[in-house]
């Protein structure tokens, strides 16, 4: 089964996200901004079937409904909406993009120290256009010792 599902997904399923991939992260501004829902029609006249769809986002869950049928597939829909499924054809549960996006940035940083998660963050907001404003303190109090010590490496 779990063969089945692998080659489902690397044969079928993501060769499809691609471009509604590319084009999310066009539209966003590579995710800076809200996915705004594609509204394209179904052009197969097939049957359209519902699904009920459970979205992680950052700080919430929430319910979404999708029609889906077989020129608009729910897992391309999902990624046109900013959300990865998490099954290749019916999927019950999708998570946000940017979400994944910051967990792969923190599990790429992460150390035995505290401030991977402030490294992390800083650099994830900075990706999606925020500025951290305020000042390291010890580069106030010890700047001029710190460009000197920069300056020997």
């Amino acid at each position: 089964k779990r063969i089945k599902q692998m080659n489902t997904w690397t044969t079928e399923v993501i060769p499809k996200l691609v471009r509604p991939y590319l084009h999310l992260l066009h539209e966003t501004q590579n995710l800076q901004q809200e996915s705004i829902p594609a509204t394209s029609e179904c052009i197969c006249l097939g049957t359209v079937y519902s699904l009920s769809v459970l979205v992680v986002r950052f700080d919430y869950l929430e319910r979404i409904s999708l029609g889906f049928c077989t020129c608009r597939s729910a897992a391309v829909q999902l990624v046109e909406r900013g959300f990865f499924p998490c099954a290749p054809l019916q999927p019950s549960l999708a998570v946000d993009i940017r979400l994944l996006d910051f967990a792969t940035r923190l599990f790429l940083k992460i150390s035995p120290n505290n401030t991977a998660i402030s490294n992390t963050l800083t650099e994830f907001l900075e990706a999606r256009g925020y500025q951290m404003k305020g000042e390291d303190p010890l580069r106030r109090r010890f700047g001029n010792a710190l460009q000197w010590y920069n300056s020997l490496q």
